[in-house]
């Protein structure tokens, strides 16, 4: 049966805010009773249990419910109240209690032993002690316009290390460590604390909104931190403090005081330099030549300054309206750490503070943009806002094809004022680089999973250059873009298994059909098949000809240059009949896909890029064919007609064929679309050629032509039974 507790003679509200060792003292000292009675009384235990030596709980950093519970019952004061004067509530949010131990874990969130401690407050509520004194992110009283104290001015300890001394009753608002002298049973110290000097804010200043910001995020722990660099979904304070921890750790580590001077006052400032330039206490057991250069990445400042600077420079950068403003914020933080002696590559700059959120990581390594080689920033997509980590993306290899989509091609190839690529092959190193974005792979094996055959040097120096132009600024962003679409939504065609069937492949089309269809559609044909041959491997597999069999390949310049002629100036007739035998292709393998494809990102995502290359949709198809003329054409004089480059122009009439052949040509190729119709009304519904001919509004020589052309054998003039009169 447990024993009835009896409430105690005096009741002594808490005061607001104050942390429990702190009220218990308080009531102590109301009673004037040694600490260890009101323990008693409160049935609270007189040396923790867990330890050897009689060493008192650390009821304020947390209280175990049945703690709270006794408490409640003799004094009438809720738990809840109670729990509130414990750190239990910020715990996982602004500390780190270990459990079990009822101790902050110093190296997380900066935790910190004691309190610091503001004299004015001290004086005003007669000696109590505030709970968040004891979290490392608070520093000033916005109050009283002062920056904490860190120690007694006497003993130089910090505060509220250990619990008050059992037998002895406290007195509030005086030091309980022990005298500097030591020994087994040594004095206590009792120096007025509300006489320790302290470094004045101004009111309203920079320092003092910090500690107003921080108060507001402490004082609702569950609710998200919605800082603008943090979008309108927030992060939870754990991950906001974690990354002011490790931005401050960097600041304290690397920043110089000129840096310094726009976030705090010059006393401020000076503080921060005595304590920087010994930042353990004197009578830390460290060796000083072993101490860590960076060991304020691991523990909290020991010094309100610091710690007033290190935040209030820290959120500079995390209250950036987005990530390149942050980024802006933090480039000369990150040009302090690498003048330092520390080579920074965009993955090794987020390792050096701590573990980030990755909106922060996103910043700094966008801080790194202008310093870095133009592949690791493609690597590392710092050319846009959702920045993170490279990764193994090889399966993006399969697909993209060897040379990029001709519309992305025409977008993204930068070009000589004359109008030339910039590089050759450019179409095919961009596939390579849009490979890389996000990826871990290396170029030479890049090279290798797109099947191309440039060099590594030769992609590295297109990078370089698309990053000297300004009117490239944006190609890596939306390689970038491209890469994360196919990332996230794949693609409906699968180039390295076209790679596979067709890059041996010697031929595709019968040329006997080609030259058929050829004579029917042109004066001047040529007799050679090759260039339908190439056109059909080029759309299949998306790989430029000079990659295709020997038997096909284009090997000198002068043949390149006529397939990308005969591109362009292919008819639609004939480009009908290429795509009929390349889907045939595929059929026959069992092949399920469309025949071409292009990713298409957002118009919005697009419209504010600075590309090399024009829109390919600025010209429509409508455009283009009231813009071509009859019979031969100049293609610059139709881009000038279109107010256009020459290679849109090209572009398009690859992807939209168009008859531009002369009248009587137009004509002989109606007459071979409208030839199957023709044969069925002659064979099988017995009409006769001069009826065909009202019917098409042709000539009756133009009928027969046509038919004795493609072998269709004629009637004998004259009457059959069944046949319509002529009126």
């Amino acid at each position: 049966m447990k024993p009835v507790r009896r409430s105690l003679p005096i009741r002594h509200a808490p005061y607001p805010g104050e942390a429990l060792d702190s009220w218990l003292e308080a009531v102590a000292a109301r009673l004037n009773c040694p600490f260890t009675d009101v323990l008693s009384a409160l049935g609270l235990p007189n040396r923790d249990p867990a330890a050897a030596a009689p060493i008192l709980p650390r009821w304020t950093t947390l209280a175990t419910p049945d703690e709270l519970a006794a408490i409640a019952a003799v004094t009438g004061t809720p738990a809840d109240v109670l729990t509130a004067m414990t750190l239990q509530p910020y715990d996982g949010h602004a500390v780190v209690i270990v459990p079990g131990q009822r101790r902050v874990h110093r190296q997380i969130l900066w935790g910190r032993a004691g309190s610091r401690f503001c004299p004015a407050c001290l004086s005003d509520s007669g000696g109590r002690w505030q709970v968040t004194w004891r979290l490392g992110w608070t520093f000033a009283c916005t109050r009283h316009h002062l920056l904490l104290a860190d120690r007694c001015p006497a003993c130089q300890r910090i505060p509220r290390l250990r619990s008050h001394p059992r037998g002895e009753v406290p007195l509030p608002g005086r030091c309980s460590s022990a005298s500097p002298g030591g020994g087994p049973r040594p004095r206590r110290c009792h120096h007025p604390l509300t006489d320790t000097p302290v470094t004045a804010l101004a009111p309203g200043g920079v320092l003092e909104e910090t500690q107003y910001l921080i108060n507001d995020a402490l004082s609702t722990p569950d609710r998200l931190v919605r800082w603008p660099l943090y979008g309108p979904g927030g992060v939870p304070l754990r991950a906001a403090l974690r990354d002011v921890k490790s931005l401050g750790a960097l600041i304290l580590n690397h920043a110089t005081a000129v840096d310094l001077r726009p976030v705090a006052p010059g006393e401020v400032l000076e503080r921060l330099e005595r304590y920087r330039a010994n930042p353990l206490p004197p009578r830390s057991q460290r060796d000083p030549d072993t101490r860590r250069s960076d060991v304020h990445s691991y523990y909290a400042p020991d010094d309100a300054a610091a710690t007033a600077v290190a935040i209030t420079s820290a959120l500079r950068i995390l209250r950036a309206a987005n990530v390149p403003a942050a980024a802006r914020a933090a480039r000369w933080l990150t040009d302090r750490v690498a003048a330092s002696g520390r080579v920074l590559y965009p993955a090794g700059v987020v390792s050096v503070g701590g573990t980030l959120s990755p909106i922060l990581e996103a910043a700094l390594r966008c801080s790194r943009e202008s310093q870095i080689m133009p592949v690791a920033r493609l690597r590392h997509r710092t050319a846009v806002h959702s920045t993170r980590p490279p990764a193994n993306h090889d399966a993006r290899a399969g697909m993209l094809p060897n040379a990029l989509w001709p519309e992305w091609a025409l977008r993204l190839t930068p070009r000589h004022p004359s109008g030339r690529p910039l590089a050759q092959r450019a179409d095919e190193l961009l596939a390579v680089a849009c490979l890389l974005a996000g990826n871990t792979t290396s170029i030479q094996a890049a090279t290798r999973l797109t099947g191309t055959t440039v060099t590594s040097h030769n992609v590295s120096t297109l990078l370089a250059d698309l990053t000297r132009r300004s009117d490239c600024a944006d190609v890596l962003h939306a390689l970038i873009l491209l890469a994360d679409h196919l990332d996230n939504h794949g693609a409906p065609i699968d180039y390295a298994r076209r790679r596979a069937l067709f890059i041996n492949r010697p031929h595709f089309i019968d040329p006997r059909a080609w030259l058929d269809l050829q004579r029917r559609l042109r004066s001047n044909h040529h007799p050679d098949a090759a260039h339908a041959q190439r056109w059909i491997f080029h759309t299949l597999t998306g790989s430029p000809p000079h990659l295709a069999h020997p038997d096909l390949a284009t090997g000198t310049q002068p043949q390149r240059r006529q397939y990308q002629r005969f591109r362009w100036r292919i008819l639609p007739a004939e480009a009908d009949l290429l795509a009929h035998t390349a889907h045939a292709l595929l059929n026959e393998h069992g092949i399920n896909e469309p025949l071409q494809w292009t990713p298409r990102l957002p118009a919005r995502v697009l419209r504010h890029l600075a590309l090399p290359g024009p829109d390919p949709d600025s010209v429509t198809v409508t455009q283009l064919h009231r813009a071509v003329p009859g019979g031969d054409f100049s293609i610059a004089r139709l881009a000038r007609t279109l107010n256009t480059t020459t290679d849109h122009v090209v572009y398009l009439l690859s992807q939209y064929p168009i008859d531009w052949s002369p009248p009587r040509f137009r004509r002989t190729q109606h007459t071979f679309t409208r030839l199957k119709q023709w044969r069925t009304w002659y064979e099988q519904d017995r009409l006769s050629l001069q009826d065909i001919a009202d019917l098409e509004g042709t000539s009756l020589a133009t009928v027969r032509l046509a038919f004795l052309k493609n072998g269709v054998r004629l009637r004998p003039a004259g009457s059959y039974p069944g046949r319509p009169r002529r009126r």
